[in-house]
């Protein structure tokens, strides 16, 4: 197997202290959420005037919004500019073809948890969700439109420029070892609810509060931030071995896809025998991702030979 190479190292690098890299990506996705916490009310109260959004939603793609525009002030300070620092390295069409493959084997590898929690009855069928081909293709299709714009946002932002900028501070494994926590950590927001007759000038920040809220009672979420630990050192882990981010976005689309689907067709079962197994957190996440997530590092690690080298594009592949 050839010996993976590090990027080429900018001048910024040769000054850098470690973590500075990190702290800055940290700064900048907290100085996002305060902005849109500010800004938040007034924009829900506007969009009211065309749609009625609800408050969280408007909320977080203000949030969304502010970092993007955060990030690209960020990017030209660190001197992230080409398509290999933002995870792009490969030929268009190659990368195309690696994230389908991979898109495909994210859905397979998610179904294989989709089908543990059916079989247990952690999760049985929505009343409110008719199992026909129509319903199925919409809620599939709905599943690959999140999927799709959820893996490019997420994996261009932290297996993309946040680890290729801690990579050249830190070296590639501690850029998976601070990233995914962040990723894990991320996901807690924007996951809770105001009512619209309690949307006030101060819900931005009361919104910001209570979505990390649950961080106070670790035990209460302690199997969902490991579920979403396991996630991100996984396409940390495709990320370091290649090169790019091909392999991550399509692994990310494929399990958002079935996760989608899931939360489109099916309810908490309430099983006792196998309740452990799920965390309170969303009825999803819990403590069975973690043999599943060894399962598939331990795959991707052990027969890496097989699909690194034309992943990084080392040499090209029959695809």
């Amino acid at each position: 197997m050839p010996r993976l190479q590090r990027p080429p190292t900018s001048s910024l690098a040769l000054t850098a202290e470690p973590m500075r890299a990190f702290a800055w990506f940290l700064a900048v996705i907290i100085l996002a959420g305060l902005i849109a916490a500010a800004i938040a009310f007034p924009a829900y109260e506007l969009t009211q005037s065309f749609a009625h959004w609800a408050f969280h939603r408007v909320t977080s793609r203000i949030a969304m919004l502010v970092l993007i525009g955060l990030l690209l002030w960020l990017c030209r300070r660190l001197h992230l500019k080409t398509k290999r620092d933002f995870g792009y390295g490969l030929p268009w069409r190659r990368f195309l073809r690696v994230s389908l493959l991979w898109g495909v084997i994210g859905m397979l590898t998610a179904g294989a948890g989709a089908l543990f929690l059916l079989a247990t009855q952690l999760r049985v069928g929505a009343a409110q969700f008719t199992p026909s081909a129509l319903n199925v293709a919409h809620i599939f299709l709905v599943g690959v439109g999140s999927g799709i714009a959820v893996a490019l946002l997420e994996e261009t932002v932290f297996r993309g420029l946040m680890h290729t900028a801690i990579e050249r501070d830190s070296g590639p494994w501690m850029a998976a070892l601070l990233t995914a926590p962040l990723f894990a950590l991320l996901h807690f927001f924007a996951k809770v609810r105001i009512e619209a007759v309690d949307v006030g000038w101060g819900s931005g920040f009361d919104l910001l509060q209570r979505s990390f809220a649950p961080l106070s009672h670790p035990a209460l979420v302690f199997d969902s931030f490991l579920s979403w630990l396991t996630v991100g050192l996984i396409l940390s882990l495709t990320r370091v071995l290649t090169g790019n981010i091909a392999a991550a976005i399509g692994l990310h689309a494929g399990w958002v896809v079935v996760l989608r689907m899931l939360q489109q067709s099916t309810s908490g079962g309430g099983s006792t025998a196998y309740s452990a197994w799920v965390g309170q957190f969303d009825g999803l996440l819990g403590y069975w991702m973690l043999p599943w997530g060894i399962a598939i590092a331990a795959a991707l690690w052990l027969w890496r030979g097989s699909w690194v080298t034309y992943a990084s594009g080392l040499k090209k592949s029959s695809l």
